[in-house]
């Protein structure tokens, strides 16, 4: 199945804003998801902008929305490598490891545009332009010619939103590539892997020895691809089943997701603390459709995908990423390259590869 919306960005906000949201942590979402013009470009942003080395040429933008629940790793873990100068645009009390260094510069701007003109920007980068720090930045690199690429920070289903026009994207593989160029003909693709599964193969193995034999269920009722039903039923049968455990997603806190924890544990199923990560896991991991499965796969968790009754459409999400169901063997860890996916996506801003 390709994506649904595979250009249109206005058809895909359209979608996202039927379904359902949990208030207070959508919001900046809903705001985002507001395609920008520039007499309703929101204030409060901070230009951190940083010279590069002796004799270097050209600058790199990076756009930098962080959306609940996850890091831009692609984006920032280039930032060390790239030789040339820099600048990252956040919303103002984003607070940034990768731009506290003394050799950057921060300064607050109202609209960010008129600091690109003339800073001489060589190329762009962002998390695609769904969200409003990479809307704005697109809408810039398009109207001044600039290119532009977006960097793959997740697993990709049919509901992915569409890249913007004359992009390259900096897939995970091949196949990522190929699903997101399938309906488009202004598409570019370049696989750099993933910088999340390469840091964990680099972080070591977990200590199989301590492992737990209970499993854990990675929650999944706040994916908006799925009727809210589906994730709560499997996540039931799996659990009762397998006598496993429930990890709530970080977005499982509005009222109907309440109420789903609340018929869980009535039925007797444990619940383990919402926002452990897969690094500090020592159990068995089972979800639906999640990078966390590839993530445990590489750093020596036996990891599985459940959900006999899903669309046909995750099944084949699963085969696409190598995941494998319950029941057999579990998913093996996806090949990664030998070089820092971080490092090819500075040398390809920078024109070096």
């Amino acid at each position: 199945m390709a994506l649904i919306h595979p250009r249109s960005l206005e058809r895909w906000q359209e979608w996202r804003s039927t379904r359902r949201r949990a208030p207070g942590v959508h919001e900046e979402g809903r705001r985002a998801l507001r395609p920008l013009r520039p007499r309703t470009v929101p204030s409060g942003y901070v230009l951190h902008t940083r010279d590069g080395e002796a004799g270097a040429t050209g600058r790199v933008l990076l756009g930098v929305d962080l959306p609940v629940g996850t890091t831009p790793e692609g984006l920032l873990a280039a930032l060390p490598y790239m030789h040339g100068p820099a600048m990252v645009l956040t919303r103002a009390g984003t607070d940034l490891d990768e731009v506290a260094g003394p050799e950057w510069r921060h300064e607050s701007v109202l609209d960010p545009t008129s600091a690109f003109e003339g800073a001489g920007i060589t190329s762009v980068i962002t998390l695609g332009w769904h969200l409003g720090i990479g809307h704005l930045v697109h809408e810039w690199a398009l109207g001044a010619g600039v290119p532009a690429a977006v960097v793959q920070d997740d697993v990709l289903t049919p509901y992915a939103a569409p890249l913007p026009p004359e992009t390259t994207v900096l897939a995970w593989s091949e196949e990522d590539g190929d699903f997101h160029r399938a309906q488009r003909d202004d598409i570019d693709v370049r696989v750099v892997g993933s910088q999340r599964l390469w840091q964990a193969a680099h972080e070591g193995p977990v200590d199989r020895g301590g492992l737990e034999d209970q499993p854990v269920f990675l929650g999944q009722l706040g994916a908006i691809e799925l009727p809210r039903r589906l994730p709560l039923a499997t996540a039931d049968s799996y659990c009762r089943s397998a006598g496993a455990l429930y990890q709530p997603g970080l977005l499982e806190t509005d009222r109907i997701a309440r109420a789903a924890h609340a018929l869980l544990h009535r039925r007797g199923i444990e619940f383990q603390p919402s926002g452990i990560a897969v690094r500090d896991q020592n159990r068995p991991i089972v979800s639906m459709l999640s990078a966390d499965v590839l993530e445990a796969a590489v750093r020596g968790l036996p990891a599985w995908v459940h959900g006999p009754k899903l669309p046909a459409w995750v099944h084949e999400h699963w085969e696409r990423y190598g995941m494998r169901p319950t029941g057999g063997d579990p998913t093996p860890a996806p090949p990664l390259a030998a070089d820092e996916p971080a490092r090819l996506i500075a040398q390809i801003l920078e024109g070096t590869a």
